[in-house]
């Protein structure tokens, strides 16, 4: 982008909407993925990453909640729902305005309204870091080192 700009060739906004929301999701993820590393080893943490997110446990609370409304309403099948809202909400979400800036990615057409996706998610980031860090720090302190 900045060889387009030294060279005057025209930049789409979207591009630079674009880049900052996968810089931003890409924080996010690093920070998670440093707290995990710090109490886990990294390939566990990878592959916790991976497997456990928070988009696979509201997937799975919306499964439990068809079922529950099917007909099928037993005690198993409400604990179970309440256990995976509840891991929804305890997970850090990678992109957490995904589906209000899904289209933005596909046409590369942004409005000015949607540039408030970008500051919500940065708030969302640096809080998110602010809390593994610290978090982090927390358990280094607690481990033995030697």
């Amino acid at each position: 982008m900045i060889l387009s700009l030294i060279w005057h060739l025209p930049v789409r906004a979207a591009l630079v909407f674009v880049s900052a929301d996968n810089f931003i999701v890409s924080v996010g993820i690093i920070a998670y993925m440093m707290l995990l590393a710090t109490l886990l080893h990294p390939a566990l943490a990878v592959t916790f990453i991976l497997i456990f997110n928070s988009e696979m446990f509201y997937d799975f609370q919306i499964w439990a909640q068809g079922a529950i409304r099917a007909g099928n309403s037993s005690l198993y099948l409400r604990v179970l729902e309440k256990l995976f809202h509840f891991f929804y909400l305890l997970l850090p979400m990678a992109n957490p305005y995904g589906k209000e800036t899904a289209n933005i990615h596909t046409s590369m057409r942004v409005a000015h309204v949607d540039w408030k996706y970008i500051v919500y998610s940065f708030g969302y980031v640096l809080t998110l870091s602010a809390f593994c860090y610290f978090l982090a720090l927390f358990a280094l302190q607690k481990k033995r080192h030697i």
